[in-house]
């Protein structure tokens, strides 16, 4: 497709990424969950040690789409890998082929890191992502994600 471009995130993009977080959040339902603000990002994202990363995809220098990631690890693989934890393509564009296109984006930029998998999660209630991803080849790994936040966290943190 013409006038598009993949580029990494930089300082100033932080309030782009989080607007489409929201939106990714509010299409699965889950938006009154999410707490995090602008400074969160901006935080995660440009700090000394980054604990997030963000790939754009612009057309025509307007950002339509995004994927967040970190590097990860398998210690089953013996391998280093990319989660992809939020992909987003702008309701205006979907159905042209940009989440292929973003994961194909996301697994070139793993492997020119040494990587060898894309991991990623899809919102139980997102039926539509999750068939594309299995089209894609994507499978289940078997296990499932355990989440210790709030007071939890903070118990188990105090030595609760």
């Amino acid at each position: 497709m013409t006038g598009l471009a993949f580029r990494a995130a930089v300082p100033g993009d932080e309030a782009t990424v989080h607007g489409f977080v929201v939106l990714l959040e509010a299409h699965v339902g889950a938006r009154a969950a999410m707490p995090g603000a602008v400074e969160d990002i901006r935080r995660a994202m440009f700090a000394d040690t980054p604990a997030l990363f963000a790939e754009l995809l612009e057309r025509g220098g307007e950002p339509v789409g995004m994927a967040t990631w970190y590097p990860v690890f398998s210690t089953w693989l013996g391998r280093p890998g990319v989660y992809v934890l939020d992909l987003f393509v702008a309701e205006r564009e979907r159905g042209r082929g940009h989440a292929r296109r973003i994961l194909g984006h996301m697994a070139a930029l793993a492997r020119n890191r040494g990587a060898a998998f894309l991991k990623l999660e899809v919102d139980r209630t997102n039926d539509g992502a999750a068939a594309v991803y299995g089209r894609m080849g994507f499978t289940s790994s078997g296990t499932e994600v355990l989440l210790l936040t709030g007071g939890a966290f903070d118990c188990l943190t105090d030595g609760g």
